[in-house]
């Protein structure tokens, strides 16, 4: 039966949540990611943090769709004054603080039912609580295009 181990992607990238959320919009840009974990000085998964959460910051209920053809925002000196304050903001105010994560040890097909349950891309892979990698949807793609199967 394939782990996760098998397929895990060694990426460390990760914040902590004392990170400005410019820097995370800015990492996860260059990344090209779309979520990344949040860790304490230990290195131990605490929260995660998303292009999505970012995005909800600054435009918390702020989108409405009248007409399926036209979505109005709010008007954009309100759009500048707050992704000015959303940018000066930490992760701490922003991150998802009940996080999912999976060890080495855990099988393929628990990682594939939760991402598939849950809507997850990535899951943080972690042992003894520190964060060792990342397991995401284009690795379980691969492994099972490769091998056919989980077992």
């Amino acid at each position: 039966m394939k782990k996760v181990k098998d397929f895990i992607t060694r990426d460390l990238t990760s914040v902590t949540e004392d990170t400005p959320l410019k820097e995370v919009a800015e990492l996860l840009s260059i990344r090209e990611l779309i979520g990344i974990p949040v860790v304490n000085k230990k290195n131990e998964v605490t929260g995660w943090i998303s292009e999505t959460d970012i995005i909800a910051s600054i435009f918390p209920e702020k989108v409405k769709i009248e007409n399926p053809d036209v979505i109005h925002l709010m008007n954009i000196s309100q759009v500048v004054k707050k992704l000015t304050q959303v940018g000066q903001a930490m992760v701490r105010d922003y991150m998802i603080k009940d996080v999912y994560f999976v060890d080495e040890d855990t099988p393929a097909s628990y990682v594939v039912e939760l991402m598939l349950h849950k809507d997850f891309k990535r899951v943080p892979v972690v042992r003894n609580k520190r964060l060792v990698g990342i397991v995401d949807r284009s690795s379980l793609s691969r492994i099972l295009l490769e091998e056919g199967s989980m077992d």
